[in-house]
């Protein structure tokens, strides 16, 4: 048996609890092919290799130039060099800033797009006011923009526990705290039924994308998906956004809950599994918790 985990194993770990956290994590650890797995370096990682190649270098012995046999290194050729490279650095970040600033906004308008568009969905269905709907839209791009800058940081590697929480798109936790004391009545009860309709969804999306990495363990049969579809609805039904951490959550706690989910998974599958699936199982199982353990920021 091939003892290199499937390629889209990993992929199917998904948590419900850190929804927003977790795509982009599993974004930037792939594996490619059968044979051989790569994990894509974070701008974390990207920097901290940096500074080995740097240090690295050091130990090299300079290489001989005009320049560094002239005892006059303050020469105006050695600062208009200086000067040039300056230039070319400053000219680079700038054009890197207005990309991210180009990427932030395109972000923004597709956020503020939606929000309208879930707005208009719900005060349709529930008969909103002016006022109610008004206070509905703001709550909604409260929450877009609070999942795009944390969401940003997360991608720059500048993000910090606090962040990778808040970046979940899937948390709607304050929002329907927020219409709970909104509505009353049978706005309030088609509001339950709409948040009710919503977490159905969110558990089969998250369910279907469990069985993605599970469906391509060889051997893996019709019976046994069936088994893992019923193992992991129960799973994400518990692992509901915003019940098992917030933005006030240390680093140990946000380990926890990841290995916690990790870990729930495993054994659901060592009842449905023959020992060399569960193993092939494990093994993308190990390399996200090892991953997701290294990107989390100390505090």
């Amino acid at each position: 048996m091939n003892e290199n985990p499937p390629s889209k194993l990993i992929f199917g770990v998904v948590i419900g609890t850190l929804a927003g956290v977790i795509a982009v994590l599993f974004a930037q650890y792939v594996f490619k092919g059968d044979d051989s797995k790569e994990v894509v370096k974070s701008p974390v990682n990207q920097e901290l290799q940096t500074g080995s190649d740097k240090k690295n270098n050091s130990n090299k012995p300079p290489k001989l130039s005009l320049v560094d046999t002239r005892p006059d290194k303050g020469s105006s050729s050695s600062k208009s060099s200086k000067d040039s490279e300056d230039e070319n650095k400053d000219k680079k970040d700038d054009e890197s800033n207005a990309a991210w600033e180009a990427l932030k906004a395109l972000g923004d308008a597709k956020d503020k797009a939606e929000a309208q568009k879930e707005t208009e969905e719900i005060a349709s269905r529930l008969k909103l006011s002016p006022a109610q709907k008004e206070t509905l839209e703001g709550l909604l791009n409260d929450k877009a923009a609070r999942n795009s800058v944390a969401g940003m940081k997360l991608l720059t590697g500048k993000a910090t526990v606090a962040d990778m929480i808040a970046s979940d798109e899937e948390n709607y936790s304050k929002i329907d705290e927020e219409m709970r004391e909104l509505l009353s009545g049978e706005q309030l009860e088609e509001y339950e039924a709409y948040a009710e309709e919503r977490e159905v969804e969110r558990i089969e999306n998250k369910t279907k994308g469990d069985l993605d990495g599970i469906e391509d363990i060889p051997g893996i049969t019709e019976e046994q998906m069936r088994e893992a579809w019923d193992a992991l609805i129960e799973i994400n039904a518990k692992e509901k956004p915003g019940t098992l951490l917030n933005e006030n959550s240390t680093r140990e706690e946000f380990i926890s809950v990841i290995d916690g989910a990790l870990d729930s998974r495993v054994e659901s599958m060592s009842s449905i599994l023959t020992d060399d699936q569960l193993g092939a199982y494990q093994i993308g199982i190990e390399g996200f918790r090892k991953f997701i353990s290294g990107m989390v920021p100390e505090e």
